[in-house]
C-alpha cells in the first residue's frame, strides 16, 4: 500500500514553498518540493504585495512539482502570514492592491478605535485592551475613513491563505484561525463582531463564511496541473503560527516560540480567563486558543544581509555565523523600536539605536549578528518575565538553524527544546488529515 500524501502551501512574509507530507501509519515525512520568492512593491507610494507575481511563481512551481509526483495527493491546503487581505468585487476579481502590514499608514488607527470603543469593551470583544496597528481591523478602519468607495465595491474579504484556496477551487471561505487573529472576531461568540464594526462605521457586507478543518471544494482551475484537478481543498489552520503551534508536542504550560521573519511567543490559554496584557488571542481551532506576543524575529538579520549583499560584503552564511561567534561586541538595542519596522538601511538604524542606548556600536557583519541575537534573546526573556524559570521553551521554525541565536537563547532559558524546523507545514498537514479523516 502506497503512503498517502498531502500538499502544504506555506507562505511566509518573504518567501513561499510547497511541501509534500507523506503519511504512513502515525508518521508524517516532509519534503520541500519547491521554494519561490515573493516581494513587496511600492504602488503610488504605498507598500503592497506583488500578489500576481506570487501567484505566477506558485503556479509555475506546481507544474514542476506535479511532473514528479507518482500519486495523486489526498488533499491540499495553504497557510500564510496573518492580517493582510484582498478584497474581491462582485465578479470575483481583486479590487485595489493588497497592502502590506509594513505600510505604516495605519499607525494611528489604534488610538482612533480606542476613542470609540473603551479598553474594557475591547478586552471583552477581541481579548485585549488595544488594537494592533497592523491588524486587519486597523487596516479596515483606515479604508473606511480614507477609501470608503473601495469597501463599497468589495463583496468578499479574504486573507492571503484563503485567497489561495479561492484560486484553487473558486470558493470564498474565511479560515477560522486567520479570522481569530484578525481582531474582527468576537472571542466569546467566535463569529465576526459586526456590532463592534458597526460602532466603528466599518462595513461588514464582505465578511462571509468561516471554516475550520473543513473541505471547502476541489481544485478546478485549469491554471493548475492536471494532477491536482479534483483534489480536495482544505481550510485547516490558515495562520502559519497557529499551524506551527499545532505541530508542537509540548506541555500545556510550556512557552512556544516560532522563529521566522516574525517571532511569535506564546502559550495555550483558556478563553474563560482574561488574556494577559500585551498578548494577542489567537485560535488554532475553536476549542484551542493561545495567547501570543508578536515580536521581532529574523527580519532584522535578513534585512542586514540583503544590505550587505548589495554592497558585496556578505561572506556567506557559514562564515557569517563563525564571525558572529567570534565577535565580542557588547552592543544591545530595543528590537521592538519603531525605527526598525521598515528602514531603508537596517545596519544604520541598528547603529543609531545602539548609540542612543550608550552601548557599543557594531561595525562588522559579525558584530551586527552578535548584537541582534543578544537583543532578540533579551527581548524574548523579558516578554516571558516571571514564567522564565519554571517553563519549558519550545522553539520552531527556520530560526532554529541560526546556531548563534540559539546559543543566546540557551543562556537565558533554563529549559529549551528544538521543535520542528518545518513546523508550519507539519501543522498544516495535520489539520488536513483531521479534515479528511
Amino acid at each position: 500500500m502506497k503512503a498517502q500524501s498531502h500538499i502544504a502551501i506555506d507562505l511566509g512574509a518573504g518567501s513561499g514553498r510547497i511541501m509534500i507530507g507523506t503519511r504512513q501509519k502515525d508518521e508524517i515525512r516532509l519534503v520541500e518540493a519547491a521554494r519561490f520568492s515573493h516581494l513587496m512593491k511600492s504602488v503610488d507610494g504605498v507598500l503592497c504585495w506583488d500578489y500576481q507575481g506570487l501567484l505566477h511563481n506558485l503556479i509555475n512551481a506546481f507544474h514542476g512539482v506535479c511532473s514528479k509526483l507518482d500519486t495523486v495527493p489526498q488533499s491540499i491546503s495553504c497557510d500564510s502570514w496573518a492580517q493582510d487581505f484582498a478584497l474581491l468585487d462582485t465578479s470575483g476579481k481583486i479590487c485595489g492592491e493588497i497592502v502590506s502590514y509594513r505600510e505604516q499608514r495605519t499607525a494611528d488607527m489604534p488610538q482612533q478605535i480606542g476613542a470609540v470603543i473603551p479598553p474594557e469593551e475591547l478586552q471583552s470583544r477581541i481579548g485585549r485592551k488595544n488594537v494592533g496597528s497592523i491588524s486587519t481591523l486597523a487596516q479596515l478602519k483606515f479604508l473606511a475613513e480614507q477609501e470608503p468607495g473601495l469597501l463599497d465595491r468589495a463583496s468578499t474579504l479574504l486573507h492571503i491563505a484563503d485567497l489561495i484556496h479561492y484560486e484553487l477551487c473558486g470558493n470564498a471561505v474565511s479560515n477560522w484561525a486567520l479570522a481569530s487573529a484578525s481582531q474582527l472576531m468576537n472571542i466569546q461568540t467566535q463569529t465576526w463582531d459586526t456590532e463592534m464594526l458597526d460602532k466603528l462605521q466599518v462595513p461588514t457586507h464582505f465578511l462571509g463564511k468561516i471554516a475550520s478543518r473543513k473541505i471547502i471544494g476541489q481544485v478546478n482551475d485549469s491554471r493548475f496541473p492536471t494532477t491536482l484537478q479534483g483534489v480536495p481543498v482544505v481550510s485547516g489552520v490558515g495562520h502559519d503560527t497557529a499551524a506551527a503551534f499545532l505541530a508542537v508536542d509540548s506541555a500545556p504550560d510550556a512557552f512556544f516560540l516560532s522563529l521566522g521573519t516574525w517571532a511569535m511567543l506564546g502559550h495555550q490559554h483558556e478563553t474563560s480567563k482574561p488574556f494577559p496584557d500585551e498578548t494577542h488571542p489567537m485560535g488554532i481551532f475553536p476549542d484551542l486558543w493561545t495567547a501570543f506576543c508578536g515580536l521581532p524575529g529574523m527580519w532584522l538579520q535578513q534585512q542586514c544581509i540583503q544590505h550587505w549583499k548589495k554592497q558585496g560584503i556578505f561572506p556567506g552564511y557559514a562564515a557569517f555565523d563563525a564571525a558572529v561567534d567570534a565577535s565580542d561586541c557588547k552592543g544591545i538595542f530595543d528590537p521592538t523600536a519603531q525605527e526598525l519596522f521598515s528602514p531603508s538601511d537596517m545596519p544604520a538604524a541598528i547603529q543609531e539605536l545602539c548609540d542612543r542606548n550608550h552601548s557599543e556600536i557594531p561595525v562588522t557583519p559579525g558584530d551586527f549578528g552578535k548584537v541582534i541575537n543578544r537583543s532578540l534573546a533579551e527581548c524574548y526573556a523579558q516578554a516571558i518575565g516571571q514564567g522564565l524559570q519554571k517553563s519549558e521553551l519550545v522553539v520552531t521554525g527556520g530560526g532554529i538553524n541560526n546556531a548563534p541565536l540559539m546559543k543566546e537563547l540557551s543562556i537565558r532559558f533554563p529549559s529549551i527544546r528544538k521543535g520542528a524546523c518545518e513546523a508550519t507545514a507539519l501543522g498544516n498537514i495535520k489539520a488536513q488529515i483531521a479534515a479528511i479523516s
